[in-house]
Parts: C-alpha cells; structure tokens; sequence
C-alpha cells in the first residue's frame, strides 16, 4: 500500500472513530450503546450524562426539563418546594406513576399512590386549620364549601401545572403517548403526594409553608368570591382588614317613607373614604348593598383610583337600590 493508500485509511479510521463516539454520547443508554432513543428518558438515573431527547423519549430534539431521577431533578423539586430535598427518595417516589412502575417493575422503590393517600389527609387539615382561623366570622357551612373548593382535583391540576410538576414526572409510555403529563387526575394526584413528601422530611409546618405559598393566592380569591355573593359585609371586611384599611363603618345618612314600608340610605367608608351607598327598606338590607358596591371598587383598584374620592358615594348611590324606589320621595 503506498504513502496516499495510508494516509486515506487513517483518516477514514479516525472518522469512524469520532462517528461511534458521538453516536455512543447520543445514545441514552450505556457505554458501547449507540442506538439512540432505545431507552426512554424517565428510566435515566440521576448522574448519567445530560440527555436531549425530545417529549417522546426518542432521538436528539430540543431540550426538555429533567424527569424525576434525571441529572438536574433535585433542583427543580428545590425550585418547586421552596425546601432542600434532603430525602431524595421521598420526591422520586412522589413523581414516580403508577404505569411507571408496572413498566420498569425492577426499579427500586414506588409508585405515588401511598404518598398521594397521605398528601390527601395533610392537604385538608392544613387548609382547614388556615380557614378556621383566617375566616373566624365565616358559618360551618362556608368553611366546607371553602375548602372543598380549594381541595377539589381540579384546583390541585391547575397549581400543579402551574408549578411545572407535571414535567418532573415519571410515566409510563402509555400514559405518555396519551397525555398524562396534563392529565388533570395524574397532577391532582401528584400534587398531593409531594404534599406527602414535604410533611415526610419537613414536618406538618414545613407542608403547611408549602401548600399556603401554593394555594394561599387561589384561597383568597374563592372566599372573596364566595363572601361577595353570599355575605358581601364579612367579605369587606376581610378585605379591608388585608388591605391595611380597618374595619368598614356603616352609617345611615337618610331615613325616609311610610313607617309600614320605610326607605334607608346607607353609606359605607372604608379607611375614612366613602365608597358606596345603597337603599333598601331594611337598614340590615342597605348595609348589604353598600358593601356589595365598596367590595367592587376594592377589587378593581385602577377604577377606584380614577374616580374622585368623593365621587365614590354617589356613584355607589346611582348604582344599587336594591330593587326600590330611590329614598326622599
């Protein structure tokens, strides 16, 4: 062979190399194994080498957020928790379903459901302890209505989703290929069982942190919205509370009518502003309506702050009269 035959067998030997050493680094799964895409991305183990595979688990595609067990998970439960994941375990068990394990029935620990069982159980006694203590002139009846609402699938789904929750877990393929990542039952779930986790390693405080920074917000707006149609009066009042605005004073500025069928005005200031009067054959009544119209003007801050603070009474006065005819007749 002569000096050219050499020089081109080299270089071709080399490319050869470089090519099974890069199909090698493509391929998920062990030193020597060239055929990419062959394992799916959620059987990696934390500390193998980064993957870019795409939703699928096949072939080189964009780059995704870490499964459970992937290099980089642990950081994404810290970011998602708000706690250092000191039992690692915990979190791998509570991001693991079900089809998972019926697929890879050889991996150690898991599935979700026991901590989804668990999760379940702390999800409503934190919850109902911040609602008996945040709500204290709320009925028996509002209470449970509250937290039914809060604790209902479909709100934990949403929060899960929210939380980016649903990329961290671990499915099987089935349960991939059919949309389980947004699956609203398959989130809901494993939102408690992280809920599980947390109390597990951190305590009842620690999961009570985690589900009040979680689902404080979403709270809030169901009992707001709740109170508004149910008791319009307790609702300002909590809203004027958390606003730094005091309690809400009520007072009747005009009593008018027949004394059997009477007429009262009402007005209602919150931190000394006037927002609000309402006329109804009831002073209980009025008070009603005038809370109902400075809860409005609350909740939608840019309108209140473009209306001339003593404007607010009057436009409260045109908007409700509770089904009546106007007073001072």
């Amino acid at each position: 062979m002569g000096l050219d035959g050499q020089q081109r067998d080299a270089a071709a030997g080399a490319g050869t190399g470089a090519a099974t050493a890069a199909s090698t680094a493509a391929g998920p799964g062990g030193p020597g194994d060239g055929t990419a895409g062959t394992v799916p991305p959620d059987t990696a183990a934390a500390g193998t080498a980064p993957q870019r595979a795409g939703p699928g688990g096949g072939g080189a595609g964009p780059s995704r957020p870490p499964r459970a067990g992937e290099p980089g998970w642990l950081q994404r439960v810290a970011e998602l928790t708000g706690t250092e994941p000191r039992r690692p375990e915990l979190f791998l068990e509570a991001l693991t379903h079900a089809s998972y394990r019926a697929e890879h029935p050889d991996t150690a620990g898991a599935d979700n459901e026991r901590l989804e069982f668990l999760g379940d159980a702390v999800l409503n006694l934190c919850v109902t302890d911040h609602i008996f203590r945040t709500y204290p002139q709320r009925p028996e009846g509002e209470l449970s209505k509250l937290r039914a609402a809060t604790v209902r699938a479909e709100t934990l789904a949403v929060t899960a989703q929210r939380l980016g929750l649903g990329e961290l877990l671990r499915l099987g393929r089935g349960e991939e290929a059919t949309g389980g990542r947004q699956r609203p039952s398959v989130l809901a779930d494993a939102f408690e069982a992280v809920v599980a986790a947390v109390y597990l390693q951190e305590g009842l405080e620690g999961a009570r942190a985690f589900i009040l920074r979680t689902l404080g917000d979403e709270i809030r707006r169901l009992a707001e919205s709740s109170g508004a149609c149910d008791d319009p009066k307790t609702a300002l009042q909590e809203l004027s509370r958390r606003l730094g605005l005091g309690e809400p004073s009520y007072r009747v500025i005009d009593a008018s009518g027949p004394e059997h069928d009477p007429r009262y005005t009402v007005e209602v200031r919150v931190g000394g502003r006037p927002l609000g009067q309402a006329v109804g054959r009831s002073k209980k009544v009025a008070e009603r309506e005038a809370a109902r119209i400075a809860l409005a003007d609350l909740e939608e801050p840019a309108a209140g702050a473009a209306r001339p603070a003593g404007d607010a009474g009057a436009a409260g006065s045109g908007a409700s009269r509770a089904g009546e005819e106007p007073a001072g007749r």
